[in-house]
Order: structure tokens, then C-alpha cells, then sequence
């Protein structure tokens, strides 16, 4: 038995094997293959895929044939012989078991991912719509708003004039009242 590792691939090809079938066998037999096939998997995968033929029992009896001096060759028998591919091919593919399974996965998610990014637009195209009629009445309540102040300011400065000029007209007209009488004499002290 040899102590060097043996890559899978060499190993495979050299007893017609598959590749694939093997790895997968040593792998769940917790077998490495990533650096070549230690002595030990080389003896367990030789032992699972490779079965010893056992010994012909000897003849029994021996039959002579009368012939005509021709030598009969016997045709081989291909029935139930299995041939792997494996051994024509020096490469391996990565493989989806069942594509249209994932394609059509694929697409109905694609699908949902679509019919969201479309709900999202015209949610932001909804609240946009509704944001600048707010900015708008915002807009026009707030110009009417600074009127109204200026409005109110000039109003207010005119009541306010108006009413300081009527409160010195009044404050003039009491004193005038009050120049026209003498002050009142101031009461006795008790006592005096």
C-alpha cells in the first residue's frame, strides 16, 4: 500500500470511476479529498468501488469438440455491463439540479421586487403631490397673513395716533377746567 496521497481525480480515472460519486462517498465517510486521497480513503474507496472478482472454479469437467480445425472465439456478452463517462472526461461542471425551478423562483421574486419599487414610486409621487398643495396653501395663507399684519400695523398706528391726539385734546381740556378755579385752601391744622 503506498504512503503518498493519490489525487481523486487520478484515482477515479485509473479504476473507471466518477468522480463526483466518489468524492461524495468519501466526503460522507469523512474522507478529505482537497489534498489528494490519503492511503487510508485510497483502501476505503478501493474496498467500496472496486470489489475483488473472485476466483473462476476450476472446470470440472473437460469438453472436447470434434471440429473441423476451426477455433471458435466467443463473442463477448455487453448485456448489463455498465460504462461510466467519467473516464472520457477531464473536467467537472457545476450544476443546478433543476434550473427552471430556479428561474421561475427567480422570476416571481424579480416580480415582487417590481411591483414594490412601482408601489414605492407612486407612494413618494402621492406624498410629493400632497406636500406641494400644502406648500401651497401654506404659501398663500402665509403671503395673506404678512397683509394682514401690515394692515394691522398701519390700522394700529393710526388708532393709536387717533387715540394720543383725543387723550391730549381731553387732558388739555381738563386743565384748562382746572385753571380756571382757584386750589382749594388746605384744612386747619387741630389745635391752631
Amino acid at each position: 500500500m503506498t504512503t503518498e496521497t493519490v489525487s481523486l481525480h487520478a484515482f477515479c480515472r485509473d479504476n473507471g470511476l466518477a468522480k463526483t460519486t466518489v468524492r461524495r462517498w468519501l466526503n460522507e465517510n469523512n474522507f478529505s479529498t482537497s489534498d489528494g486521497l490519503s492511503p487510508e480513503a485510497i483502501a476505503a474507496a478501493t474496498a467500496q468501488f472496486c470489489p475483488q472478482a473472485e476466483p473462476e472454479p476450476p472446470a470440472g469437467a473437460m469438453t472436447i469438440h470434434a471440429g473441423n480445425h476451426c477455433t471458435t472465439i466467443d463473442l463477448p456478452n455487453y448485456q448489463g455491463m455498465t460504462v461510466d463517462l467519467a473516464q472520457f472526461r477531464d473536467s467537472e461542471a457545476l450544476i443546478i439540479d433543476d434550473p427552471m425551478a430556479v428561474a421561475a423562483q427567480f422570476l416571481q421574486t424579480a416580480d415582487l421586487i417590481q411591483g414594490a419599487l412601482g408601489a414605492d414610486i407612486a407612494a413618494r409621487e402621492q406624498r410629493l403631490q400632497r406636500t406641494k398643495q400644502a406648500q401651497q396653501a401654506v404659501a398663500a395663507k402665509a403671503q395673506e397673513l404678512s397683509l394682514e399684519q401690515r394692515l394691522y400695523r398701519l390700522q394700529t398706528g393710526q388708532l393709536d395716533q387717533q387715540q394720543t391726539d383725543e387723550t391730549t385734546a381731553l387732558a388739555d381740556a381738563l386743565a384748562q377746567l382746572q385753571s380756571l378755579g382757584k386750589p382749594a385752601a388746605e384744612p386747619a391744622a387741630p389745635g391752631a
